[in-house]
């Protein structure tokens, strides 16, 4: 099923799912550990159950293990999208993309909740326009139908959180390694010069 909108290749749009990813990411890799310290105090007063569930993983989590989270997330997401576009079988895709849309509105509900900047807003604010257009556009033109999409659109939501789950694990595991392989090692003591002789 090759796609074509306006006279032109759905595939623009396609690939445009992991660049639009990776840039959103980038807002919440730089800025999530600094937000986390000026905030922390309110989101113990506010959010006191859920801060006590959630912030102690992320106070674990390095920034070189939540990169390492981002990198796995825009390899499968990139191998999701390249395999639609040669195989033009774009439903894993489509459900990739409901996902990505997903959770960008949890960060604008999140964004509303707290009435202050959060790491992800801006990128978020930025990426729904072309989320929201492009499924708009895949639901038009490929005919697929509503069970279907739904179908489709619980499975990608269902797969996002175990792939959530398996990132910030193999984020916690690579801190684990760095933590024993970068760990200072003892200096041997030299022998001085009088033992020699």
């Amino acid at each position: 099923m090759k796609l074509y909108l306006f006279g032109m290749d759905f595939t623009v749009y396609i690939t445009l799912l992991p660049i639009v990813f990776m840039m959103h990411d980038f807002e919440e890799l730089i800025f999530l550990k600094p937000w986390l310290g000026r905030n922390r105090e309110m989101l113990y007063q506010r959010f006191p159950t859920l801060a006590r569930k959630i912030l102690p993983h992320l106070d674990r989590l390095s920034t070189n293990a939540f990169a390492l989270a981002v990198a796995e997330e825009f390899i499968l997401l990139s191998v999701i999208t390249y395999t639609a576009v040669l195989f033009e079988y774009y439903y894993v895709w489509f459900a990739a993309l409901v996902a990505f849309t997903v959770h960008l509105l949890v960060h604008i509900g999140q964004w509303l909740v707290l009435r202050r900047y959060i790491p992800a807003i801006v990128t978020s604010l930025l990426s729904l326009p072309y989320c929201l257009y492009t499924l708009y556009l895949f639901c038009r033109e490929s005919r697929i139908g509503p069970a279907e999409g739904l179908l489709w659109s619980a499975g990608g939501l269902i797969l996002m959180v175990l792939n959530l789950f398996l990132a910030h694990r193999l984020g916690t595991r690579l801190d684990a390694w760095l933590s024993v392989t970068a760990a200072p090692r003892p200096v041997p003591a030299r022998k001085s010069n009088q033992s020699l002789r």
